[in-house]
């Protein structure tokens, strides 16, 4: 019930009772009643202070109210089953036609932002597919620039004729090669003869000493004395 008031105009309970032509404590009983008997204690809109506002009608209802527990002879609990049930009954259909309301528009609104959500998806998609296509194309279209700048750095080499320096060049650096060879092969002859040098030397130490042994071998014979010859007829003057 108090949702319903939030666009009305609400009186304050002095304001109120003094229209329904009771005192503001006789008010306040009857609204307990009624928050009783509908069980619902936030039946009436509030101030931050907690006091009671009353809507148009509200106002209109605690009338009927009053009028018919004098009337009809009726406790003030009765006569508040039988408005506030009717009132209450059709404040439920009232909710209900504006939930169903709100259901149709939150599904409406949920099925559009669906639609959005898919619409923004292949947007994304898409946008995601050509700036691929578009980095690959750049990607061999810089491939391309390349092979052709080496392609004209090449043929200019080629069609420009040989210069006397570089002529001078190429020869200094062919006469520095034949220069490294030359020298390269003379190392290698110089190590050669230096073997042959040195295997000649100790062949000639190899000869000298074995000249010296035979030598020495021959003295050393020619020192030994003759084995002393011994005659038969030695035996007889022993």
């Amino acid at each position: 019930m108090a949702s319903d008031h939030n666009f009305e105009e609400l009186e304050a309970p002095a304001k109120t009772a003094e229209e329904l032509h009771i005192s503001v404590a006789t008010l306040r009983k009857y609204s307990l009643i009624v928050e009783k008997v509908t069980g619902n204690k936030d039946y009436y809109e509030r101030t931050k202070q907690k006091s009671r506002l009353y809507s148009a009608k509200d106002i209109e209802d605690l009338k009927a109210f009053r009028t018919l527990s004098k009337n009809a002879d009726l406790t003030l609990q009765e006569a508040a089953r039988q408005i506030f049930a009717v009132s209450d009954k059709k404040t439920e259909e009232v909710k209900k036609a504006a939930k169903m309301q709100k259901s149709v528009a939150t599904n409406t609104a949920t099925v559009d932002a669906d639609q959005v959500v898919k619409l923004l998806t292949m947007l994304q998609n898409t946008i995601a597919s050509q700036n691929k296509a578009i980095e690959d194309l750049q990607k061999q279209v810089a491939r391309v620039e390349a092979q052709n700048r080496k392609l004209i750095d090449r043929s200019h080499q080629l069609a420009e004729p040989e210069s006397e320096d570089s002529k001078e060049k190429a020869n200094n650096k062919d006469q520095e090669a034949a220069k490294e060879i030359t020298e390269e092969q003379k190392s290698e002859q110089e190590a050669h003869e230096e073997i042959l040098k040195k295997a000649r030397e100790n062949e000639e130490k190899r000869r000298k000493q074995q000249v010296e042994e035979n030598i020495h071998r021959t003295l050393a014979q020619m020192q030994i004395r003759p084995k002393k010859k011994h005659h038969w007829w030695d035996r007889f003057f022993k």
